[in-house]
């Protein structure tokens, strides 16, 4: 057993007193290795601790007898774990293939003949004598019947043998301390092996290994399918701002170029779920110890009463403290918690860096000095975004915003 899937004839067929015939040599293994143990002890580590060898190289020794005098210990901790793992073993065989030839001889009892593959079946010829009867077809269905229950039944029992031998080998490698195939790929010469002091005798406690290995992999498996299907609403959701953003699209007012730039904010504001300000900004830095940057943004703001504000903002900045070197070009994403357009100029205080060495990336925060949004919240601007340049900047300083509106809805109601 233990090579790939049980079939009926491994399983009525099987030899278990070879199992109680090798786990007696398992217990006489563990003897021979305790006897060993206790001859090295004596002989051979105590060497390096009566006291008359001393120095680095005593002290080596007597390391590396100990080390070697636990491996004795462990192998007869090994050995004994598997020789009741096996009598064990037999006692669940024993009862499983019972079961397996207790059904087999129910079946027969029934007129039923058990193949080489566990499959019941009934010798139809024994219904000729009725073939004239009306209900013979009736006859013929129930025979048939009886035939698929059965062969169920000792299916279903062999299956049971088939999962038990599963149980066992794991066991077995467990207590043997029998690696992975992908360990012992990389240890082909088995070269880390020892033997296993921690080795049980119980099925059951590998059983239960077992059990939380599962519990653990089903809950990945959960894991990874959830993350699937936020991965298939991301999708919907952008999917269902692109839909939004065709509406609103058709609905904006203006030309073409404020139709394109309404439908591209609404279309974020429709993904992420911001409802205060935001756009997209283009801009530009040239830095050599200190720098100078500019950018000019399209952003929409939704004020607390329900209109919608499309503006066109530019500001400029210099650093005043960090790290500046390098020129840039880059667009990206703006966000704020302003609530209105006069909140978005003024005077404010950056925090900016980048890195570029060609293609790159780039990210600013911005603080409007003494301004606050409909909350009583600081206003706080936030940039990000990829461009092409070389240098990199960590740094900070003053800037001025200022724009003026494009476009306005009414009051919502």
């Amino acid at each position: 057993m233990g090579a790939g899937k049980l079939t009926y004839q491994d399983v009525v067929t099987a030899d278990l007193g070879a199992l109680i015939t090798a786990a007696q040599d398992w217990d006489e293994m563990a003897g021979g290795f305790d006897d060993l143990g206790t001859l090295y002890g004596a002989q051979v580590e105590a060497f390096a601790n009566d006291g008359r060898w001393v120095a680095v190289s005593a002290d080596a020794a007597a390391s590396q007898f100990a080390v070697t005098r636990k491996q004795f210990a462990d192998a007869q901790t090994e050995a004994r774990a598997i020789a009741s793992l096996l009598r064990e073993t037999y006692e669940r065989f024993s009862q499983l293939i019972g079961r397996v030839r207790d059904l087999v001889g129910q079946a027969e009892k029934d007129n039923m003949t058990v193949n080489s593959k566990g499959e019941a079946v009934y010798d139809l010829r024994k219904l000729a004598p009725f073939r004239s009867e009306p209900d013979y077809a009736q006859y013929v269905a129930q025979v048939q019947k009886a035939e698929v229950s059965w062969t169920k039944k000792i299916r279903d029992a062999v299956q049971a043998v088939d999962e038990e031998d599963e149980i066992v080998e794991r066991a077995l490698c467990k207590a043997a301390g029998i690696e992975s195939w992908f360990q012992r790929i990389l240890d082909p010469l088995n070269q880390n092996h020892s033997f296993n002091g921690a080795a049980d005798g119980d099925i059951a406690t590998y059983e239960q290994e077992a059990k939380k290995e599962e519990a653990e992999e089903r809950a990945e498996e959960e894991r990874k399918r959830q993350e699937k299907e936020a991965r298939g609403r991301t999708l919907k959701h952008i999917v269902g701002g692109i839909i939004k953003g065709a509406t609103i699209f058709s609905q904006q007012p203006g030309g073409l170029g404020t139709k394109l730039v309404g439908t591209a904010i609404e279309g974020i504001a429709g993904v992420t779920g911001y409802n205060n300000t935001q756009g997209i900004t283009i801009g530009g830095s040239l830095g050599f110890g200190v720098g100078i940057s500019g950018s000019i943004s399209l952003v929409e703001t939704r004020t607390p009463d329900g209109r919608n504000q499309l503006n066109l903002m530019y500001s400029g900045g210099e650093t005043t403290a960090g790290w500046d070197f390098g020129a840039s070009a880059n667009i990206g994403v703006v966000k704020s918690n302003a609530d209105d357009i006069s909140q978005l100029k003024g005077a404010g205080w950056d925090k900016s860096g980048s890195f570029h060495v060609g293609p790159g990336i780039w990210g600013a925060y911005q603080n409007a000095i003494g301004t606050t949004n409909s909350k009583g919240d600081p206003v706080g601007t936030a940039s990000y975004g990829g461009g092409i340049g070389l240098g990199n900047e960590v740094a900070t300083g003053f800037s001025n915003a200022d724009g003026w509106t494009l476009w306005e809805s009414g009051k919502g109601k």
